[in-house]
């Protein structure tokens, strides 16, 4: 029996101008259709005033947290700065109590399913844990080229995760492979260069396709759940491509939800995003979800009821 957690509450903001692919870049429009993604939302600001909005959304909805919340797990690959981190800057402009654990969690794609099997561990020691995650990527980008383009947003969610006992994680699984850095990657810039996030679409979509079903069958199996017994699958909103891939190896799960459409990859933001929409209804259900990309990196795992799973 592992720890168990509720998922309170989700709050998120997405970058204030919002642009139409087919208006801003007519001259791609054409990738809509294996993208699935008509508008891409891009910020004005930095990913710690992004991710300081979203948390400030969530603290004026739960007052409680303002003086209760014991831990801070900031995600992003967004950094302001070398130092200090992004957790501690968080603190301070959100004005969240100084006794409080806060870090860095440095992962984009994986980044809050990595941060929530985290939060799982802790939550008996920290009764109420916080995870933020923000990034910028549009401010990165090559505007020329169209497979970050037209796909990436800026965005930022703040979540609350409590020890009141609805959830546990039943199984989880994570993969790791560096190697393939090379397909999705920003480096940081010599004095007076430039800089641009690179990825290699095709080679990322293999992966996609040759690693994440693996992962969602091993926490299948490991939790002993049939693919019926699943009431949603929370994907990471990489592309349209993506989901409906994923989507067609997986027909028995009730509902597989996206809303790239209109939000486009937000990163580390998707699946908070997306879980947002559904949130009265995961606590008292049993959930798959599958973060997977930049890295090369996947962290999936399986949700559930206890009070559910102990009636059947």
């Amino acid at each position: 029996m592992g720890d168990r957690f509720a998922i309170e509450d989700i709050q998120f903001v997405l970058g204030e101008h919002a642009l139409v692919i087919r208006d801003k870049f007519p001259e791609f429009a054409k990738v809509i259709e294996k993208t699935g993604i008509e508008v891409v939302h891009e910020t004005n600001l930095t990913a710690i005033e992004l991710a300081n909005l979203a948390l400030k959304k969530l603290l004026d909805a739960n007052p409680i947290l303002r003086e209760g919340a014991s831990c801070l797990l900031y995600v992003s690959q967004s950094p302001d700065n070398y130092l200090p981190s992004g957790a501690c800057t968080l603190q301070n402009l959100s004005g969240l109590h100084t006794s409080i654990l806060a870090f860095d969690i440095g992962q984009g794609c994986s980044g809050f399913v990595q941060a929530l099997t985290v939060a799982a561990k802790l939550v008996n020691y920290f009764e109420n844990i916080v995870i933020v995650c923000a990034d910028t990527y549009r401010s990165k980008l090559d505007r020329s080229d169209r497979s970050t383009s037209t796909v990436f947003s800026d965005g930022a969610s703040a979540t609350w995760i409590s020890n009141r006992p609805k959830l546990e994680i039943l199984a989880e699984s994570h993969s790791t492979d560096g190697s393939g850095g090379k397909y999705l990657y920003h480096k940081i810039p010599k004095i007076g260069e430039n800089s641009h996030l690179v990825m290699s679409g095709a080679d990322v979509l293999l992966f996609t396709r040759r690693v994440v079903p693996m992962e969602i069958e091993i926490v299948l199996t490991n939790s002993g759940l049939p693919a019926s017994e699943i009431s949603y699958c929370f994907l990471h909103q990489a592309s349209k491509l993506v989901l409906d891939g994923l989507a067609s190896k997986f027909n028995d799960i009730k509902c597989i939800p996206s809303n790239i459409s209109q939000i486009g990859n937000t990163v580390s933001s998707t699946i908070p995003i997306l879980m947002s929409e559904y949130l009265m209804h995961i606590n008292e259900s049993v959930s798959i979800l599958s973060g997977f990309g930049v890295g090369l990196s996947t962290a999936t795992l399986v949700l559930g009821n206890t009070e559910l799973l102990a009636k059947c």
